[in-house]
């Protein structure tokens, strides 16, 4: 690796004004960027060049997380300093690091607020979203469901499927979900459900507890999602997969502010410790380092199924990639979630509107339990990762992979067929934004395994690549407007963030300090990096949509 050192300082600068010193204990992360190196670039002297080139300047320490299976990864992490809420200084600092060691490609950890929900405050809050916003995201609550608090699995036919099976192999047993989520509470209804390699990767211990601290909102969010997978009978919530085992990883504070970097170490530690499934109820903007570990999940014939995300419209990552299932949202009369995101990268959808959840939030400092209606994509996929563990568990996880090899397939790419083979199809259904209809998980269950979908389908791309996924969201900004090309997969997450957060801006839609959701007059998108700003200059088409 050859090091521009007249470049150095100028990087030096640029980090330091993008970032500020913490103490030790404080509750921030740290700053960190994924590197990807230029092919053929030794790893172990690329460590070394980048840990030497800061020494004197600033502490930091370089790690090569996935050694044998994605070499070129690194991750730079600035010891005692946490990134300042300025997104364009961030990635202008990774630009600058591309240049001053010669990379492929780097991109900053930051905390992105694109995956909007409101906090999970009640009834009382969900009437007062949508009266704040009408013909926005958010449905007041549903009378319905009050009376009906498994319509979903309804919807689903999830308990049909259940009676497909036999009792040792019915309602997903002994299937593994990975959740990677704000962790788990002492809940009653997570009471008696199995877990599997249960961590914490923000406190590095194996407890992941969610401590309701309210950071940037939505509190027990990992509460309410597992709770309509795992929830047993008796209890008010019944999840679509009560029998499974849950491998909670807490690795987020609050959805709504995520990191891709993150969620992508969350998943590499699902890959490695068991799980079958692996179930995002989160969303944010592109990344190389996220879009590898999807990949290699996948790889490893683990399904892999994601929110298609909130408010923005268009579908965020990690569900917009090829290799990711993404799921869109349902309401209780077969009809899409109001705040639903869509567009071609939906393979599916299932309930989102009024889903009978678990809730915990932390008021006056005391931990209150509790149940209602809750909405989002979150949701969604939550409920479809429990019916991919029921169709794992009825046929035989083996089986099915043995099978999927036998097609030339991965389990995830025969999952998505069948699973669009046999949604259920609703009178009027737009297939270009919602899949290909509602998850039906008996049909699913009993259908033959080659079965494949009528007409245009969804077709899975195992290893796809990921600028293109960008270039079709900055298409669908501009219009008419042609764009012109750019370095897509360098310049792709801040342009993604500018667009998504244009969305939020149009739609009166911001994330406040707090996480919770608020009509802001006037709200505006992040500024743009210079380098970013100057590529702009010869690039109007592209100007224009941002």
């Amino acid at each position: 690796m050859v090091v521009d050192r007249n470049a150095f300082e100028a990087t030096v600068d640029i980090l330091l004004q993008a970032t500020f010193g913490i103490e030790a204990g404080q509750p921030l992360p740290p700053a960190r960027f994924s590197l990807l190196l230029k092919p053929g670039e030794d790893p172990a002297k690329a460590m070394d060049d980048i840990a030497r080139g800061f020494e004197g300047k600033l502490a930091v320490t370089v790690e090569q997380p996935l050694r044998d299976d994605e070499p070129d990864l690194l991750v730079l992490t600035l010891a005692g300093r946490s990134f300042y809420d300025t997104p364009h200084l961030c990635f202008e600092a990774a630009y600058r690091l591309i240049d001053t060691f010669g990379l492929a490609n780097a991109e900053p950890e930051i905390l992105t607020g694109i995956f909007v929900e409101p906090d999970l405050g009640g009834p009382q809050r969900l009437e007062e979203l949508a009266v704040a916003t009408p013909g926005g995201c958010w449905a007041p609550p549903e009378p319905r469901v009050e009376t009906d608090k498994q319509w979903a699995l309804t919807a689903m036919r999830v308990k049909e499927a259940w009676d497909l099976s036999p009792p040792d192999r019915a309602q997903g047993a002994g299937i593994v979900i990975a959740q990677p989520d704000t962790g788990l509470t002492a809940h009653a209804e997570l009471q008696d459900i199995q877990l599997k390699n249960p961590i914490d990767l923000i406190q590095g211990d194996s407890d992941p507890e969610d401590p309701l601290t309210a950071w940037f909102g939505n509190n027990g969010h990992g509460t309410a999602t597992a709770s309509v997978v795992f929830s047993k009978a008796p209890g008010e919530v019944l999840g679509s997969a009560p029998k499974a085992i849950l491998m909670p990883i807490r690795a987020i504070r609050s959805v709504v502010r995520t990191s891709q970097l993150s969620v992508a170490e969350a998943i590499n530690y699902a890959v490695d410790n068991g799980a079958h499934v692996i179930t995002m109820s989160l969303g944010g903007v592109p990344s190389f380092f996220l879009r590898a570990a999807v990949r290699r999940a996948v790889r490893n014939n683990i399904i892999v199924m994601a929110a298609s995300g909130n408010c923005v419209r268009e579908v965020v990552y990690p569900a917009r990639y090829d290799d990711c299932m993404a799921i869109a949202g349902t309401n209780i009369d077969d009809q899409p979630w109001r705040g639903t995101c869509r567009g071609p990268s939906v393979a599916i959808s299932a309930p989102a509107e009024n889903v009978y959840r678990a809730r915990a939030e932390r008021v006056d400092e005391e931990a209150r339990f509790s149940t209602g209606q809750g909405q989002g994509t979150s949701f969604a996929v939550a409920l479809a990762a429990g019916v991919a563990a029921c169709w794992l568990a009825h046929h035989g996880r083996d089986v099915l992979v043995g099978k999927a090899e036998a097609r030339g397939e991965k389990l995830q790419q025969s999952f998505t067929r069948l699973a669009a083979a046999t949604a259920r199809k609703v009178t009027g259904w737009n297939s270009g934004d919602f899949g290909a209809g509602i998850m039906d998980a008996a049909a699913l269950l009993d259908a033959d395994f080659g079965l494949v979908p009528a007409g245009p389908h969804l077709e899975l791309a195992v290893a796809a690549g990921g600028a293109d996924s960008v270039r079709s969201l900055v298409e669908g900004a501009a219009g008419d407007r042609p764009v012109e090309e750019i370095d897509w997969e360098i310049y792709g997450p801040e342009i993604a963030l500018n667009i998504y957060t244009n969305a939020m801006a149009g739609g009166g839609l911001r994330n406040g300090e707090r996480g919770v959701l608020e009509t802001i007059a006037g709200a505006r998108p992040e500024p743009l990096s210079a380098s970013l700003l100057e590529r702009l200059k010869s690039r109007p088409g592209l100007k224009a949509a941002l």
